[in-house]
């Protein structure tokens, strides 16, 4: 544990790994993937992933609302043996209704009455995409992310909390409040380049994406790709001249562009999804305001410098 001082006040971070938060993320990612904008796996992902899966279950899962997954993380996190998925399965097919009301009710407001109903439910669908999807998933992804978690928790040592999660995120700012006391940072693959994220009683989940484990053959020239692309629109860029002045809400920034909310969150997003701004998060998981990110300009010149010269 480590924990960061800001405007006086603390939260620890704790960075976890398990295959089985994968199984979790990969599982969400492909039920909702038509509600999530971008996912670097592509469409393809999504249609071969179907092939693999029995015809009953594929057009099960075309009508599943799977409304877990936040619960999930804080159930993996206290899991005692996670080395892979299989593990996880075990124990809490073993879990008693009773103890995982225990395990949840200091973080989680509002828990079910029908806990045992919800974890045979959830431990038969875990089950079967582990079967026909997760355990044909290249090792080399999980190797990424282990990698990429033991380098996180070498950064605690020398980093500020809030710092290390924004470096993870590519600009998500988790700022401290008075109830705000734990984030657990853990990395993912299938949802990248987003950042799930919740909060808690006290506590906050946050799956970072891992760019270590991206199966983009050249991660540099991409990267500089990506931000090239984000900067070829000029409604961005004035947006960018208007943050680099100071922080601004989405309220300011509508007023100033005097264009519709959903287009400027739009824009938005692609220019977070870049990592040239920051999203700033107080105890729920609409940002309260927005700022210029100077560190990757900065790094998008060198880096593009370094490419040419």
């Amino acid at each position: 544990m480590f924990e960061g001082d800001r405007m006086g006040k603390y939260y620890s971070i704790k960075i976890d790994y398990s295959p089985a938060y994968e199984l979790v993320i990969s599982f969400y990612t492909y039920i909702y993937h038509k509600k999530i904008k971008f996912i670097s796996l592509g469409k393809d992902w999504v249609t071969k992933t179907r092939d693999m899966l029995p015809e009953k279950f594929a057009l099960m899962l075309e009508d599943e609302r799977w409304e877990v997954l936040h619960r999930m993380v804080l159930l993996i996190s206290q899991c005692p043996q996670k080395e892979d998925a299989f593990q996880f399965l075990s124990w809490l097919e073993h879990l008693p209704a009773g103890e995982i009301y225990e395990r949840l009710a200091p973080w989680v407001t509002s828990i079910p009455l029908n806990l045992g109903d919800i974890r045979d439910r959830t431990l038969y669908l875990l089950t079967e995409w582990n079967e026909h999807y997760f355990r044909y998933v290249d090792a080399d992804i999980f190797g990424h992310l282990q990698t990429d978690f033991k380098k996180r928790q070498q950064q605690l040592q020398a980093i500020n909390p809030i710092d290390l999660i924004e470096d993870a995120t590519n600009g998500i700012r988790i700022e401290p409040t008075d109830q705000l006391q734990e984030v657990i940072l853990i990395p993912q693959y299938h949802c990248s380049p987003a950042t799930v994220f919740d909060y808690f009683r006290g506590m906050a989940t946050c799956l970072y994406p891992c760019e270590e484990a991206s199966t983009r053959k050249d991660q540099e020239v991409e990267n500089l790709l990506d931000q090239l692309q984000c900067l070829a629109d000029g409604t961005r860029l004035h947006m960018l001249k208007f943050l680099a002045e100071k922080p601004r809400t989405l309220i300011e920034i509508h007023q100033h562009l005097n264009m519709a909310k959903s287009t400027i969150h739009h824009h938005i997003t692609i220019l977070r999804r870049s990592g040239l701004i920051r999203s700033h998060f107080f105890d729920h998981t609409t940002p309260s305001y927005y700022s210029l990110r100077q560190s990757a300009i900065h790094r998008f010149h060198t880096e593009l410098n370094n490419l040419l010269f």
